[in-house]
Formats: C-alpha cells, sequence, structure tokens
C-alpha cells in the first residue's frame, strides 16, 4: 500500500493534467447512499420516474418532482467531503484539470469551477423547461408552481414541462458536455477515477479513452472494477482515508 500511494503522489505533485472522473463513493462520506448500500432505504422510497413515464402525466411528473426535492433537502443537511476539496484545489491550480461527474448531488459544484466541471447525469441544483429552456431554481418552483397548482407547466411558455435537470432513466445525456467529458479524458496526462464501479454507460468508455491517447489510469474504489487489468495503479480503500495519506 505505501508504494501505491508513493506512486499516487508522484503522479499528482507533477506538472500532470489531471482529470478526474466520479462516481457515487465520492460522495458516500458524506452521507448520501448510493444504489447499491441503502442501508436507510433512501432511493427505496424514491424511486426514480423514467423519463418517459414524466412525460405522460401530471402523477409521475408530481412523484419526480417530489423525489428530488427529497434529495435536495438530504443533500442540505450533509457537507461535502474532504477529496472533494481536494479535486477542486487541482481544479484551482490549473485550468486544464477537469472533474468528469457521475453525481447529481452538486457537492462538488463551485461557481468558480464551472468551466471545469462536466455533470454526466445532470444535477439536482437547477431546474429547466424541456421546450424553451428557461432555469428555475427547484425549491422556488415546488413551492410556486408544482404544490400551488399540481403541475409542472412552465410559466414562461406555457407549452413545455419543467423538470429538475438530471437526467433520467430514458433520457438523452447532454451531447455538448459528453463531447467536453470524452475531449477531457483524451487530453489529459492522468485520469484518476474515483469512487466509480466503471459498469454504468458513457462513463466506463471514458478509461478507454484517456489510454487510448497513452494517459496513465489510476482507480481508486473501493471493490474491484472490470477496468482494473488495464490501468495504471488501483488503490481499493475509502476515499476520506485515502485523502489522509495523500493529502
Amino acid at each position: 500500500m505505501l508504494a501505491k500511494i508513493k506512486q499516487l503522489k508522484e503522479f499528482i505533485n507533477s506538472n500532470n493534467i489531471i482529470t478526474f472522473l466520479s462516481g457515487a463513493g465520492l460522495s458516500t462520506a458524506a452521507g448520501l447512499p448510493d444504489f447499491r448500500s441503502d442501508k436507510e432505504g433512501f432511493w427505496e422510497k424514491n424511486k426514480p420516474v423514467k423519463f418517459s413515464e414524466f412525460l405522460k402525466n401530471e402523477e409521475s411528473q408530481n412523484k419526480s418532482w417530489n423525489n428530488n426535492i427529497a434529495i435536495i433537502n438530504s443533500i442540505k443537511r450533509k457537507k461535502r467531503t474532504k477529496m472533494h476539496d481536494f479535486i477542486n484545489k487541482f481544479l484551482l491550480e490549473s485550468k486544464k484539470n477537469t472533474h468528469i461527474t457521475q453525481n447529481i448531488d452538486g457537492f462538488h459544484h463551485s461557481k468558480r469551477l464551472s468551466s471545469q466541471i462536466f455533470e454526466l447525469h445532470g444535477s439536482v441544483r437547477s431546474a429547466h423547461c424541456l421546450n424553451c429552456k428557461t432555469v428555475y431554481d427547484p425549491d422556488f418552483f415546488f413551492k410556486n408552481h408544482v404544490q400551488s397548482t399540481g403541475s409542472c407547466l412552465c410559466p414562461n411558455c406555457k407549452a413545455g414541462l419543467v423538470k429538475v435537470s438530471t437526467i433520467s432513466f430514458g433520457q438523452k445525456l447532454d451531447e455538448e458536455i459528453l463531447r467536453k467529458s470524452f475531449l477531457a479524458a483524451s487530453r489529459c496526462d492522468v485520469l484518476i477515477c474515483m469512487g466509480t464501479s466503471l459498469m454504468v454507460s458513457p462513463a466506463n468508455s471514458i478509461p478507454k479513452i484517456s489510454r487510448k491517447s497513452n494517459s496513465k489510469v489510476v482507480i481508486l474504489n473501493k471493490e474491484a472494477t472490470p477496468f482494473d487489468d488495464e490501468a495504471d495503479l488501483v488503490i481499493n480503500g475509502d476515499l476520506e482515508n485515502i485523502y489522509e495519506k495523500i493529502k
């Protein structure tokens, strides 16, 4: 383990361009459960609504909004982790460093770094109209429209539905964010995958893109991943414990 920590420090302490790829494991230390370790039944109580169902009727739309507000309220009671701050430190040091995340919780969020953070699955921190693209604050829209009228019809265009800006099952990913993510993966010297099983598409294709570009690939995760055999460095363990060794 000491040799691996030393190697990781060498990767991050040089002048390397670093791209971080994060999954749910980055936020579990903040108290937000992932789908596979949902001991409190949070995700069972707030089962995601498929995009096709959201488009069909007000019942599904209200269910989706209530689910996302429950996530937002849960996040408000928690703080981001030391590893979140560690990643942002590198982004502040160089505009070339980037963070691709599968997380919707926004713990990684920073207005100053927004151009370097690519949210593959969107974020609960905003909502927008699917028709006119008007952006809304989720709390405000929920209280002043969904709760009061039972509808999420956009008050601006009066034609589209307003949805929290997370990517639902069956909904297309933002092509521009995907393009920027793939570009960042191809241009970095080191790709550091954190807290991700690398089993969900398209995130699981990102290490392959970095490998094709001769980038070093590092995997920091509690369990093994399908890409471990091709990585330059694999450290299995809790991310906050790893942080304490490399800070």
